[in-house]
C-alpha cells in the first residue's frame, strides 16, 4: 500500500478553508433560551497518540519511557538547516482511525505551523492541521450495550495530524526538558457538542479507546499520557469555558458535572461566563488563564511540508483491510452461540486480547463436549479478575486456552469438582511456565472427584457432615425450624473443606438434609 506526494502550489489554498476552521468553536451567538432552564452543552477535543515505530516528520524511533533525550534527531531539536520528512506510516494509521469513525476523508491535505514558543516547543511553532484537516464529519455511535440510557449519535466534527510537543518536569525552581516525545505523530478529534450528560462523556471516551486499541493506532491510555481529554462545557450554548489535560474517565465525568454547577449557579446569581481555559484538582475546576488572553498563533502553511494526494482508491483499500470493529463483535458475543451476559462482555471488550482468548477457550470446550456457558464466568471472574487487568492487554501465555479448556471439560464431564478445578487453576496462576498437564495435576495432588457410591467413600461423606452439624448445633436447629434455611450452604462450605474439595456440593447437601431431618 503506498501513499503518493505530489507538490502543489500553496498559494491554491482558498480562503474558504479559514472559515471552515473557525467554526470549530462554539458559536457564542445561540440563543440562550430560558433563564429558568440549565441545559448542558458539552464537547470533547481529544489527542491520541499514534503507535508508530518512527516519529511525524523524522526517523527518531518511538519508544515510551526511554531515558531522557535519548530519542531525539536534530530535526526533533530544531536545530537551523534541518527540514521534516513525512512518515507515511503515520498517515496510513490516521486513515484506519478516520475511517473506521466513518469521517469524510479528503483526497488532498495540507500542514500547516501553530506558532508559539515553549521550552519543550524548541522550534517555535507546532506542525498541524489548520487549514485542511484530513477528515471531517464522522460519527461514534453509542448503544445501551455499552452504558448509555438510549442510543446516542455523537458527531465528530473533524480530525487532524499534528505533531506532539517534548515534556516539562518541574523540580523546584528547574524544569527539566525531555524532547523524546517531540515530533511523534497525534491525531486531535474534536467532536459536535452532542454529549448530553457527564456520563455519556465518560462512556464515549472508553468506546473511543476500545476502537483505537483494536485498530492498534493507539494504546488509549490516558494515565501515560498517550490520550489527553479536553472538555467545553457552557449551559444553553452560552460562553464555553475548556478543561484541560484530564487524565482518566472518572475526571472527565467529575471535572463536567463540577464546570457545569459552577456555571449554572453564577447564571442564577446573575454573574457573567466568562470564555476560559481551567484546570482539575480533584474537586473543581479553576482558572488557568482567560481565552481574551490566548496566544495569537498566526497560523500559516507550512513551507517545507508538501500538500499530499492520496492515491485513487487508497480509503477504499483501507476501509477493506480492516479489521471486524468492536461493535460487530460486541453485539455477536451477546446472542448465540456465545450469549455471554452483558456484564462479562464489557469485560472482555474491555481487556486488549480478551475476546481473542474467550473465543479459542469457547471452542476448544465446545469441540470437547463441555459446558460453554461457564467460559466467560472462568475467563472474566476468575482468570481476569484473579489478575486485575481490565483496560489493559492480557498475556494469553499466563495460562494456556488447553489448560482452562480442560479444567472446564473436567468439571462439566463430573471428573473433578468445581473446588478441584479452582484449585489446580491457581497452581498454573502461581506457577508460570508449570508443564504439567491437568490430567497430572489431578493425579498428582489426588483431586479425582470421590464417588458416594463407591465403597467406604459414603461412609466418609456421612461421618464428615455429622461432624459438623455436631459442631455447630444452633445453625442446625435453625435449619431444621425453617428459620434460616440458607443457612445450609455454611455447613456444605464447611463439609467441601475437610473433603478438600473432592466431593459433590449437591451429594453433601443431600447427605446433610438427610441428617438434619432425621
Amino acid at each position: 500500500m503506498m501513499l503518493s506526494f505530489k507538490p502543489r502550489i500553496l498559494a491554491s489554498i482558498k480562503p474558504r478553508n479559514i472559515s471552515r476552521a473557525a467554526r470549530l468553536l462554539y458559536s457564542t451567538e445561540a440563543t440562550i433560551g430560558s433563564q429558568n432552564q440549565y441545559n448542558l452543552t458539552c464537547g470533547l477535543e481529544i489527542h491520541a497518540q499514534l503507535q508508530t515505530k518512527q516519529k511525524l516528520f523524522s526517523t527518531s524511533n518511538n519508544i515510551f519511557n526511554s531515558p531522557p533525550n535519548s530519542q531525539v534527531s536534530y530535526y526533533d531539536a530544531a536545530l537551523p538547516g534541518t527540514q521534516p520528512i513525512l512518515n507515511t506510516k503515520n498517515v496510513y494509521l490516521a486513515l484506519k482511525a478516520a475511517v473506521a469513525l466513518d469521517c469524510k476523508v479528503s483526497d488532498s491535505f495540507t500542514f500547516d505551523r501553530k506558532h508559539y514558543f515553549y521550552g519543550d516547543q524548541p522550534a517555535g511553532y507546532q506542525i498541524t492541521q489548520h487549514f485542511e484537516p484530513y477528515a471531517q464529519d464522522g460519527i461514534l455511535e453509542l448503544f445501551p450495550r455499552d452504558g448509555v440510557k438510549k442510543p446516542v449519535k455523537i458527531r465528530i466534527k473533524q480530525i487532524q495530524i499534528e505533531q506532539d510537543t517534548g515534556k516539562s518536569t518541574y523540580i523546584d525552581d528547574t524544569a527539566n526538558i525531555d524532547l523524546n516525545r517531540t515530533n511523534t505523530c497525534l491525531i486531535e478529534l474534536v467532536t459536535e457538542p452532542d454529549i448530553p450528560d457527564p456520563e455519556t462523556a465518560g462512556i464515549f471516551v472508553k468506546k473511543l479507546q476500545m476502537l483505537l486499541k483494536h485498530l492498534q493506532v493507539c494504546s488509549g491510555e490516558l494515565e501515560s499520557g498517550a490520550m489527553r481529554v479536553d472538555v467545553n462545557v457552557s449551559v444553553n450554548y452560552g460562553q464555553r469555558c475548556e478543561i484541560k489535560n484530564l487524565s482518566s474517565t472518572s475526571a472527565i465525568v467529575h471535572a463536567i458535572k463540577a464546570e457545569f454547577k459552577r456555571q449554572k449557579k453564577d447564571l442564577q446569581n446573575g454573574k457573567k461566563i466568562e470564555s476560559e481555559t481551567r484546570g482539575w484538582d480533584g474537586k473543581n475546576t479553576w482558572k488557568l488563564r482567560g481565552k481574551e488572553e490566548g496566544v495569537d498563533y498566526r497560523y500559516m502553511p507550512d513551507p517545507e511540508v508538501l500538500p499530499v494526494d492520496l492515491e485513487p482508491g487508497l480509503v477504499d483499500v483501507v476501509r477493506q483491510t480492516l479489521p471486524e470493529l468492536p461493535d460487530e463483535i460486541f453485539k455477536n458475543l451477546l446472542v448465540a452461540p456465545y450469549s455471554v451476559p452483558l456484564k462479562d462482555a464489557r469485560s472482555l471488550m474491555a481487556t486488549y486480547g480478551g475476546v481473542d482468548y474467550y473465543k479459542a477457550v469457547f471452542d476448544y470446550v465446545k469441540e470437547r463436549g463441555g459446558k460453554t456457558k461457564t467460559v466467560s464466568n472462568w475467563i472474566v471472574h476468575n482468570l481476569l479478575g484473579e489478575l486485575n487487568v481490565q483496560d489493559k492487554e492480557f498475556d494469553p501465555s499466563i495460562i494456556s486456552v488447553k489448560n482452562i479448556g480442560d479444567i472446564i471439560v473436567k468439571i462439566s464431564d463430573g471428573s473433578i469438582t468445581t473446588a478441584s478445578g479452582k484449585l489446580i487453576f491457581k497452581h498454573y496462576l502461581h506457577n508460570e511456565g508449570e508443564q504439567q498437564s491437568v490430567e497430572e495435576l489431578i493425579e498428582q495432588f489426588d483431586l479425582g472427584k470421590a464417588e458416594s457410591g463407591t465403597d467406604g467413600v459414603q461412609e466418609a461423606i456421612t461421618s464428615l457432615c455429622q461432624e459438623v452439624i455436631d459442631k455447630f448445633p444452633d445453625i442446625t436447629e435453625s435449619i431444621k425450624s425453617g428459620k434460616k434455611p440458607k443457612s445450609i450452604q455454611f455447613l456444605i462450605g464447611n463439609v467441601m473443606r475437610s473433603c478438600q474439595g473432592r466431593v459433590d456440593p449437591k451429594t453433601i447437601e443431600e447427605v446433610l438434609k438427610s441428617l438434619i431431618n432425621k
